[in-house]
């Protein structure tokens, strides 16, 4: 049996994140080692389904996001806490560092991205001036050799995450629109997206076979599922029971107080272009 879906941008996390949810090594991890749940839009989706609540405000859960046209940081005291970490299953109080050197096995570091390709290589951006949360945690990842759990929408397909990262970097840039950026190409990562998120929830094999659209669906993806009749009415069920999940808003940060290379950095609301102003 064959099915065909087209999921926009807000649809792909929330299936993205109950495949999360329901992998192996998530459970592992909730049995025996730390859950870090990185920020991330895709992660606040993430946390909520790994949580089972629904007070986590997506579009608030991230440092760094891509709206109002331009790449964006988050004004601090305006973003929902994290990371949140759990300690089998249960949420602590302890720091990424403190987490990682109680060392577990089973420990998974939950990282979204910007980017990912054909041969499955992701990316994320970072306009961290330390490298953000890849910086506090590629060390031990790859040295120790955790995992990442990498949520990833396949609207964020790119030709080559190698070419991309190399690219990129925040001095290398002599104009940006927007907060100015390197980009890491992420090591040892379990990639889940849609297609993967089908195959653990469902047990389908899938496709992405278009992509776009206009309205609502700016961003869509449409994806061609294939199996036996039973798994394939169970991503029709899965699937039909997310549509319509409401959109982010836009969750801008404060032009004014921006300390990035970005050209409207500094300058007040009546400076911005008309489509930029909050």
């Amino acid at each position: 049996m064959k099915a065909a879906f087209i999921l926009v941008p807000s649809e792909s996390r929330r299936l993205i994140a109950k495949g999360v949810a329901a992998m192996k090594e998530i459970k592992d991890a909730r049995e025996s080692g730390y859950t870090i749940i990185c920020g991330g839009t895709t992660n606040g989706y993430v946390a909520q389904e790994i949580l089972g609540v629904t007070d986590i405000p997506p579009q608030k859960y991230t440092a760094g996001t891509i709206c109002s046209r331009v790449v964006c940081t988050t004004d601090i005291d305006k973003r929902s806490p994290f990371p949140i970490i759990l300690f089998q299953g249960k949420r602590v109080t302890k720091t990424i560092p403190e987490a990682l050197n109680d060392f577990h096995m089973e420990t998974v570091i939950i990282k979204g991205a910007n980017a990912i390709d054909a041969s499955g290589k992701v990316g994320v951006i970072s306009s961290g001036f330390d490298g953000g949360t890849m910086g506090a945690t590629l060390g031990t990842a790859v040295s120790q050799g955790l995992k990442y759990i990498v949520p990833v929408g396949l609207e964020k397909l790119v030709p080559s995450v190698e070419e991309a990262c190399a690219w990129t970097g925040a001095k290398t840039l002599d104009y940006s629109m927007g907060a100015d950026f390197g980009m890491f190409i992420t090591p040892n990562a379990l990639v889940v997206t849609e297609i993967e998120a089908l195959r653990i929830l469902a047990g389908v094999n899938s496709k992405h076979v278009a992509s776009g659209g206009i309205g609502e669906c700016a961003g869509a993806v449409v994806i061609v599922s294939e199996g036996a009749k039973d798994n394939v009415k169970k991503a029709i069920s899965i699937i039909e029971k997310i549509k319509g999940e409401p959109a982010l808003p836009d969750f801008k940060g404060t032009c004014k107080t921006c300390r990035y290379k970005c050209i409207y950095a500094g300058k007040d609301q009546s400076d911005l272009p008309e489509w930029l102003r909050d």
